[in-house]
């Protein structure tokens, strides 16, 4: 309005005098009276002159003196029109006018969400990944991205097109208020961004102005770990790390390995089968931060290692290593490729490392290949180059962020996983393989509470008891078989039970996670929200559903 303000005077001024010359010059009419144009008919006549559209003489025709008027107006009428115009025109095609029209249209979207949502930092790969995980679960996701272009095409994509995104930074405190941080539905902040120091100024700022806030944020660097763990981060993901510590444990117990990964796969896709790396010679090709995770833990288990490395600064720190990249062949030969069982392809190129697999293969076929993929768009080209375990970045933060936001009782029994013995593993492998059909599983968790307590109150007032069994038959089948579900945790209180049989009997506001197929959570969902249905399961009677032929039952 600032920079409109000279030519909308302009324009006004110019119209108002030009409207007074139009109404005190006579004009003449048919009969040859003198008469002056009306307010309207001069506003009209001047309004079609400026914009150069020229319907005509109005009323009736000019005198002479009238177009002599006309004439003398007609210059600046125009030229105060097309300055205004060409200002308004110059203020739309302005970045700073169109910045600013974005964030009025962003905040006005953040006020229309009314149910929960959390602020995402970063629509990069894992950004994305964890924004399209939110909205399949059926949570609100508010995007920051520092990099307008990708903003920009995240609008033109039909599944992110409603997601309301604001290109900025993310520890902008003024960014983060705008996105909603103060508002009562808002769950937290994920920090997803590819830069550390970002990511832990995010989380320094949401922790100050909204300590009872859930922040998530991604590190790949122990200090900055370290710093965010100091002003209690929620959830810290170090994405190098949580992978070394997956080969760890494929290491010393392949059914925990198993049984971890076949929960956090995608639903749907195939399951894995059981691997067992190899405990002899090893080769790292890389140690950076991501091969130096990886060479700490085979060096835990005991392992002989052999690294190589572009870099000379990095080599004295290990007892065997090859100056190279590891994508050709005598490098190779050099590390010991001829006696190694396992391989790591863990540089930051996403080509080199499918070329060290590649030569790797040619070199010795016997080998356990692990790589590590930065780009989610050659994820078709590791999955063709035939790598036992595949290191996607992205996809590992995106998981750890989804699982803790939407199923956190899983957290909890993965971490009963690791501690117990490897029976406990055989068992829930064996229990989700009866069930699973050879597909990942979907995860959910029911609560006892609302709708489902009342219905629970109910039933138990006829049957005095409801167990696990009672809820996991499908109330919708004849035959009242067991649904394609498995149990994994029942939650009560601070007490937690893992792999609850099915006689467990339920109380109200009992927690339960459940891994299974799609259908058995909407059939679940159905017992549990009907009253009747639950009955039938529980004690096998048909109560009538009508309010007057179940007090004429009850008779």
């Amino acid at each position: 309005m600032r920079r409109m303000r000279t030519p909308l005077i302009i324009l006004i001024l110019v119209y108002f005098f030009s409207i007074l010359a139009m109404i005190s010059v006579p004009g003449v009419d048919p009969e040859g009276n003198r008469f002056h144009m009306s307010l309207l008919d001069a506003a009209y006549f001047m309004a079609i002159l400026q914009t150069t559209i020229g319907f005509g003489e109005i009323p009736y025709n000019f005198t002479a003196a009238q177009r002599m008027v006309v004439f003398w107006l007609l210059l600046p009428n125009v030229v105060a029109w097309l300055y205004s115009i060409g200002t308004l025109l110059g203020l739309i095609l302005d970045k700073q006018f169109q910045a600013a029209f974005h964030r009025s249209r962003f905040s006005w979207q953040v006020r229309g969400i009314k149910e929960p949502f959390y602020i995402v930092c970063g629509l990069g790969n894992t950004g994305y990944m964890t924004v399209a995980g939110l909205m399949a679960r059926g949570i609100h996701a508010v995007v920051i991205e520092y990099d307008e272009s990708t903003v920009r095409h995240m609008m033109l994509n039909d599944k992110f097109a409603h997601v309301p995104a604001l290109a900025g930074r993310g520890g902008n405190r003024a960014n983060l208020e705008l996105a909603g941080l103060s508002r009562e539905n808002c769950m937290g902040v994920i920090a997803t961004t590819n830069n550390d120091q970002v990511n832990l100024t995010i989380s320094i700022t949401v922790k100050l102005l909204r300590p009872d806030l859930v922040v998530l944020a991604r590190s790949e660097a122990q200090r900055v770990c370290d710093n965010m763990a100091s002003f209690d981060t929620d959830l810290i993901v170090n994405p190098y790390r949580i992978f070394a510590e997956r080969i760890s444990l494929a290491l010393n117990s392949p059914i925990k390995f198993l049984v971890q990964d076949w929960l956090i796969s995608v639903p749907g896709t195939k399951l894995r089968e059981v691997i067992e790396p190899p405990r002899g010679p090893w080769i790292v090709c890389g140690a950076g931060r991501f091969g130096a995770r990886v060479i700490e833990q085979l060096e835990a288990n005991s392992l002989p290692v052999a690294v190589v490395d572009v870099h000379p600064d990095r080599l004295p720190a290990y007892e065997k290593a090859v100056l190279g990249r590891g994508t050709e062949a005598h490098t190779l030969e050099e590390a010991g490729i001829v006696d190694a069982e396992g391989i790591v392809a863990a540089t930051g190129d996403d080509m080199d490392n499918l070329s060290i697999i590649m030569t790797a293969r040619q070199l010795n076929p016997r080998l356990f290949f692990i790589a590590r993929q930065e780009q989610r768009e050659h994820a078709e080209l590791f999955a063709s180059s035939g790598a036992d375990l595949i290191a996607r970045r992205s996809r590992i933060v995106a998981r750890q962020m989804l699982s803790y936001v939407t199923t956190p009782l899983l957290q909890s029994f993965m971490q009963h996983l690791i501690r117990t013995d490897d029976s406990f593993a055989e068992r829930t492998a064996a229990r989700l393989k009866d069930v699973l059909e050879n597909r990942a599983p979907s995860i959910w968790v029911f609560e006892l509470k609302g709708e489902i307590a009342r219905n629970l109150r109910f039933v138990r007032a006829q049957t005095n008891k409801v167990t696990l069994e009672h809820i996991i038959r499908n109330s919708r089948s004849e035959e009242n078989e067991l649904l394609p579900c498995v149990c994994l945790t029942l939650e009560r209180g601070a007490q937690r039970i893992f792999l609850p049989d099915s006689s467990t009997e339920l109380q109200i506001h009992d927690r339960l996670l459940f891994a299974g197929r799609g259908i058995a959570r909407r059939q679940m969902l159905w017992t549990l929200m009907d009253s009747h249905s639950l009955l039938v399961n529980t004690s096998g009677k048909h109560l009538p559903r009508g309010a007057l032929w179940r007090w004429l039952s009850q008779r």
